[in-house]
């Protein structure tokens, strides 16, 4: 008993002991200014407090006896005392600190690699798919920043080296509608150098929108692509670049207050600026294109003004360097696209209501200047249109979109020949359209949806109806698995000769309306079953499988030699069946891209058939971007294609697209393929590895970030010589290729942001 108490006694004693307190305050040993933040540090008992605003420190219960002091702050050096500590009471330790420099390890800060496929916010599912501006900027396969070119492969088609549209599962060009924030684009095409006419400054992004075509963009077989442009900013930004093919300059920023803002941008190409002026082989000419938009807020919702303009004229020889008694003669090419439209956005009844309106043009102009069947070309179309859609709910699963659209499609073609002895062709037709829409996404618990939608369009009297349906499905992990169905119309199609290679440097779409004499109604039935594969946020695979069946195309090829209908036309369908897989990883530093596309494309009509020129069996890309640092951008891409089809020209012809190493673009000779069978040749195999490097640095100027970057690209690196096509020499029957750019610097520019 006496023991416990003792013990008891002791321990109280030990409670109830007042252990002593550290306090004190850090100063600057040179400005003897107070240094808040500083940690003093008990190292021997492995406790510490930071001094407040006004440099002090309070060390609480430190047992008595000696103790070590140290205190610390970037940018001082530390400091270490000894300190003998009482058993009771305060203890006061004022500090001073020497300012001394700190030499910091380097950290360096990387924004995310923008790779296609693994970008997040992504509004497109696969396999439809988008593109950010970001990676346009970087694209590996792109010698400069290109709209369209940026989603190429896989069921994607386009010519290559000089594409002559975009050709989505199989389709023609003109099958490919284009839409700019939904205002309706004709013919946004330029050549020699140039393809997308879409600035790329002045996008956000691009939307490719094929596997499920929308409802909500005017009637087009294959699908839309979609232009998203940038949102004005909350002060001026300047952007542009300056290169050996274009000039380009984009501003954005706001307009008082309330939220207005606008965006401007406009693009300058120079073909033949650097070609010999002593060389008639040289394309000649200029490209250009224009974009301004209004925001607002009005009637309590949103409005948006949007115009675009592009514009094209060229010139090629009529005759290559090689004919005998070559003359002055060239070729004539003109074409313009312009679109006006305005866009009004409001909250209504537990959803959206947009109404929008628009016009939109393209004219097109040539002088066809060949012996045998000159001709001139005049093809205008102007398009009307209003459009009501309303939307319950937010994107995504339970929505529900209807709408009712109306367009007046206004088309005239007419060509006049030069030789007395062949008639004048002259086409001209108004066709209204008025289509009502609807699509409802019915989710089927957490892991699948539903998508249902149809649409009834009523044009000359008669109804045509159309089906969107699909399904997707979470099949467990990072596994998703989809399958779409899809009627699709067209009430304008285009008589430009999709086979004639005039199509490098003359890609303008010539419409004529369905309700033209012997026009018909384009019409096509698709199926698209997909798989996705995304373990991680750095990964992602897919494989997708399709087919289509056309009804109703307008063929100009059969009974065009030249580059457009000149005499008529035939009409037939087709059938095209693929398989595409792509695969893209990024991590720190390095970002791989991969597509492979597998094709059966063909076009008939009575008892004939061809494998059109996009048609192409196998196309290949592969694509690395490398950041050895930040500010470094090192571009590697390989490109190929296998089981190409082309049809064999006549007469001499002189091509080669643009590249510095031979100052510009080339195309001599008026190539026509006679009686010659449509893709009856099939060039070699085309194979070419592109690089690029881009180096960019920040400036600091009147408080802003001004970042300047320098760019060069090289084609065809292993000096592959790729073949064109092919032409037979009427005199002798002997076929000879034209080949495609040697080994070539191919672009060399500075861009900047401001």
């Amino acid at each position: 008993m006496g023991l416990s108490v003792l013990l008891v006694a002791a321990a109280l004693v030990v409670v109830q002991d007042p252990r002593a307190t550290i306090t004190g305050q850090v100063r600057d040993a040179e400005s003897a200014a107070p240094l808040a933040g500083a940690t003093v540090l008990l190292s021997d008992l492995g406790r510490a407090t930071i001094t407040d605003e006004a440099g002090h420190y309070v060390l609480r219960d430190v047992p008595p006896g000696p103790q070590h002091l140290t205190v610390r702050l970037i940018g001082h050096a530390p400091r270490t005392l000894h300190a003998l500590v009482p058993a009771t009471g305060r203890l006061r330790l004022d500090i001073t600190l020497r300012a001394r420099a700190v030499q910091l390890a380097t950290v360096e800060v990387r924004a995310p690699l923008h790779v296609p496929g693994l970008e997040s916010g992504m509004a497109q599912p696969y396999p439809d798919r988008e593109v950010s501006a970001a990676v346009l900027r970087y694209h590996p396969l792109l010698a400069e920043p290109d709209a369209f070119q940026a989603l190429s492969g896989g069921e994607t088609a386009m010519r290559l080296e000089a594409p002559g549209g975009v050709h989505l599962r199989g389709g023609a060009s003109d099958h490919t509608g284009f839409v700019l924030d939904g205002i309706p684009v004709l013919s946004p095409y330029h050549a020699a150098g140039i393809f997308s006419a879409w600035t790329p400054e002045a996008l956000t992004a691009v939307q490719l929108a094929a596997a499920e075509p929308p409802l909500t963009t005017p009637a087009s077989l294959s699908g839309a692509i979609q232009g998203v442009t940038r949102e004005p900013g909350s002060q001026v930004a300047i952007q542009g670049s300056v290169s050996s093919s274009q000039v380009r300059l984009t501003l954005d920023g706001p307009l008082g207050h309330g939220g207005a803002g606008f965006v401007l941008s406009a693009r300058r190409g120079f073909p033949g600026i650097l070609a010999p002026k002593s060389e008639p082989s040289y394309v000649q000419g200029r490209t250009g294109d224009g974009l301004a938009k209004l925001e607002f807020g009005v009637l309590g919702g949103r409005a948006r003004l949007l115009g675009y303009a592009a514009d094209n004229d060229l010139d090629a020889a009529a005759a290559s360097t090689e004919e005998p008694g070559a003359g002055d003669a060239r070729h004539r090419f003109r074409w313009r696209s312009g679109s006006l439209g305005a866009e009004w956005r409001t909250a209504a009844a537990r959803g959206e209501l947009q109404l929008l309106a628009w016009r939109a043009s393209s004219d097109a102009d040539a002088d066809w200047a060949a012996d045998s069947n000159g001709a001139t070309l005049d093809a205008e179309r102007r398009d009307l249109g209003l459009q009501a859609a309303w939307r319950v709910g937010a994107a995504g699963p339970g929505d529900t979109d209807v709408g009712l659209r109306f367009e007046q499609i206004r088309t005239a073609y007419h060509v006049t020949p030069d030789s007395a002895a062949r008639e004048p062709t002259l086409l001209d037709a108004s066709t209204p359209v008025l289509t009502a829409f609807g699509r409802h996404v019915l989710p089927l618990g957490t892991r699948a949806e539903v998508v249902l939608g149809a649409s009834l369009a009523l044009s000359e009297g008669a109804l045509h109806p159309g089906v969107r349906a699909g399904t997707r499905w979470r099949a467990g992990g990072p596994i998703w698995l989809s399958a779409t169905w899809s009627r699709t119309h067209q009430f304008a199609q285009s008589l430009r000769n999709a086979e004639s290679v005039v199509g490098t440097i003359f890609p303008a779409d010539l419409f004529v309306g369905s309700a033209t004499p012997g026009v018909p109604v384009a019409r096509s039935d698709q199926g698209v079953l997909a798989l996705e594969f995304r373990p991680s946020p750095g990964f992602r695979a897919g494989v997708q499988g399709w087919f289509r069946d056309f009804d109703g195309l307008l063929l100009a090829a059969p009974v065009a030699a030249g580059p457009f209908a000149d005499g008529g036309f035939v009409t037939g369908g087709g059938s095209a069946r693929g398989l595409a897989v792509d695969a893209a990883l990024a991590t720190a530093r390095v970002g791989l891209v991969a597509t492979w596309g597998l094709q059966d494309v063909r076009f008939a009509w009575g008892d004939s058939s061809y494998a059109p020129d996009h048609g192409t069996r196998q196309l290949f890309e592969a694509d690395a971007t490398w950041f050895p640092t930040a500010t470094t951008a090192v571009r590697l891409g390989v490109s190929g294609a296998i089981g190409r089809r082309t049809t064999v020209a006549s007469g001499g012809f002189e091509w080669e697209a643009c590249n510095l190493l031979d100052e510009g673009c080339e195309f001599g000779g008026s190539p026509q393929y006679g009686s010659e069978p449509l893709g009856g040749a099939t060039p070699p195999d085309y194979f070419r590895v592109d690089g690029g490097v881009r180096q960019h640095w920040h400036l600091h100027v009147a408080g802003r970030d001004v970042q300047v970057a320098l760019f060069a690209t090289a084609t065809n690196l292993l000096g592959r010589q790729n073949v064109l096509t092919f032409v037979r020499d009427p005199g002798t029957g002997r076929v000879s290729p034209v080949e495609m750019r040697p080994i070539a610097p191919l672009v060399v520019g500075l861009d900047w942001r401001f």
